[in-house]
């Protein structure tokens, strides 16, 4: 169990990371869906530059955090949770009111935020939750090199395909 850990470990810090960096790359399409947003529960839009931010450096610190190895404690993955629960519950409110909310998950927002990202946050949902499963259950270190590879290369793969997501289902979609 040590690699699928470090697996789901690694994935989500590679999605995080690419959120965040992604989200600054494309700091106007951050702050216009967070404007959305505030405008839609009936805050103060002024509030988005300040909300945009403090988005960007918590899922900064969370995927920094779950770079930590998680066999001393979960550092990452409770944050990992909250946030994906968060993202996952703000995916259904935008499906099934008239919020339409532009999705800005990995800085660029050319797509409503809706029911497919429903089903991808509940995958990352998932993940986090199986990695604290996992922890609860006795995190050991992964030491067999070729495991890590595996781990890191599903990692990898993992960053990649929810960093894509939107682009793979508008080419599956078409």
């Amino acid at each position: 169990m040590p690699y699928l850990l470090l697996a789901v470990q690694f994935g989500l810090a590679g999605v995080f990371l690419v959120s965040s960096v992604a989200k600054v790359k494309a700091l106007a399409d951050t702050v216009r869906m967070w404007t959305d947003l505030l405008q839609a529960v009936r805050l103060p839009a002024g509030l988005a530059g300040v909300a945009s931010w403090a988005l960007i450096a918590g899922e900064f610190a969370t995927g920094l955090a779950l770079l930590v190895p998680v066999w001393l404690f979960p550092w990452g993955l409770w944050p990992a949770t909250a946030l994906l629960v968060g993202f996952t519950v703000l995916a259904v409110v935008s499906a099934r009111t008239t919020m339409n909310l532009k999705c800005a998950c990995f800085g660029r927002a050319t797509t409503p935020l809706g029911w497919r990202h429903f089903w991808r946050n509940l995958v990352l949902l998932g993940m986090a939750v199986t990695g604290l499963v996992v922890w609860g259950g006795g995190a050991t270190p992964a030491t067999d090199p070729a495991g890590v590879a595996v781990a890191a290369l599903a990692a990898a793969l993992v960053a990649l395909l929810a960093a894509f997501y939107d682009d793979i289902m508008d080419l599956v979609l078409e």
